[in-house]
């Protein structure tokens, strides 16, 4: 059975916790929800712990309420963790700040973005099918809540998915790496819980049309198979 390390990049507001525990549980309920039969193992990244070379057969970075270029004490350990994984030609996975700090510590380059936020349910064109993905889905749609994006992929990167909102929206290398900005994870009960609390900082009209879309069906679960046939490689 595949091990699969979620490196959990930041904690749930306490008003949160009850309902859905931590970033990594909602990934293991999700993955659950597909059929999987992974194991788990949970790293505190936040609090120094990084998987040792070859501890598990995948790695997935969850979000963050930071950015990439916050002077954090667990970012730039993290950020040459990515770097010898990849080397090694381990198996790393990335959601949104996972996404963004896999581009920027592989040789690209994420930061705020000038465009402002991107909330609710966006829709994102497939530009590229890597040769182990079984679909040829033309369009993604997930949700997103996110002030950064990647601007500059690595060199070695091929982009997936893109929009004119959020041009880098997904990317993958070879067989090693696979990334997103949006977030399979997320259903709309949980944006509308944790959204509210940012309104201010987002601004009333991206808001109010972000919280609009939430009706709006996803292609959460077939981006997790996805995820998933990425992992089993």
């Amino acid at each position: 059975m595949k091990r699969l390390g979620i490196l959990e990049t930041d904690t749930l507001y306490d008003d949160l916790l009850e309902d859905y525990q931590s970033y990594g549980k909602m990934f293991q309920r999700f993955f659950g929800s597909l059929g999987s039969h992974l194991q788990y193992r949970f790293y505190d990244v936040q609090n120094g712990e990084l998987p040792a070379p070859g501890e598990c057969d995948a790695y997935l970075i969850t979000g963050s309420k930071a950015g990439v270029y916050d002077q954090l004490d667990w970012i730039q350990p993290l950020s040459e963790w990515i770097s010898a994984a990849h080397q090694r030609q381990e198996k790393i996975a990335g959601i949104c700040f996972g996404h963004q700090i896999l581009a920027h510590s592989l040789g690209g380059f994420a930061g705020k973005s000038h465009k402002g936020w991107g909330i609710g349910v966006h829709t994102t064109k497939v530009i590229n099918h890597p040769g182990w993905l079984n679909d040829d889905l033309s369009h993604v749609r997930l949700i997103y809540s996110h002030q950064d994006q990647v601007e500059t992929l690595p060199a070695q990167a091929k982009l997936l998915a893109s929009s004119e909102f959020c041009e880098n929206a997904a990317f993958y290398i070879d067989q090693r790496v696979l990334a997103f900005q949006g977030h399979p994870e997320f259903d709309a009960e949980y944006l509308s819980r944790l959204l509210p609390r940012r309104q201010d900082k987002i601004g009333e009209p991206t808001y109010q049309q972000g919280m609009n879309t939430l009706e709006q069906p996803t292609d959460a679960e077939r981006i997790g198979r996805w995820i998933l046939e990425f992992f089993q490689l």
